[in-house]
């Protein structure tokens, strides 16, 4: 598995839904971190998934999808609504970065956060992504 955030990045770029440059110096999406401009912008995390199955040639990840839009809760909440419906179900998939994406579920709906310092308004949606990721222990 090589970098399953950009993978996941560059796929939701490639349907329009966000702009992502790998270096971090453009677009509006960002890798483990949101910082505070672009006013509207979405930041990509992973975190915690829980005991991994050592006979199984994949690994549950979580990933969580944070969307930062106006004073408007309606601009987050539709762009969250769309990452949402371009990830919940997708399955049998390679990423542009070549990890394998067995399968994506959403764990909610997205979900608003409130506002953040600048009266923006948050949303956010978690996913159980399962990914290939074979190694000499486990089988493809």
């Amino acid at each position: 598995m090589a970098d399953l955030l950009d993978g996941i990045a560059r796929y939701l770029d490639d349907l329009d839904l966000l702009t992502y440059d790998p270096t971090g110096t453009t677009g509006d999406t960002f890798i483990e971190t949101l910082p505070p401009e672009p006013a509207e912008a979405v930041g990509l995390w992973l975190y915690g998934a829980g005991e991994q199955d050592a006979r199984n040639g994949y690994d549950v990840r979580s990933l969580q999808v944070r969307v930062r839009g106006t004073s408007d809760p309606r601009v987050s909440r539709r762009r969250a609504e769309a990452l949402y419906g371009a990830l919940h179900g997708l399955a049998g998939l390679e990423l542009p970065d070549g990890t394998w994406l067995v399968l994506a579920v959403a764990q909610q709906t997205p979900a608003p956060l409130g506002t953040d310092a600048s009266g923006r308004h948050e949303h956010t949606v978690n996913f159980r992504l399962d990914v290939a990721n074979p190694t000499p222990h486990r089988p493809e």
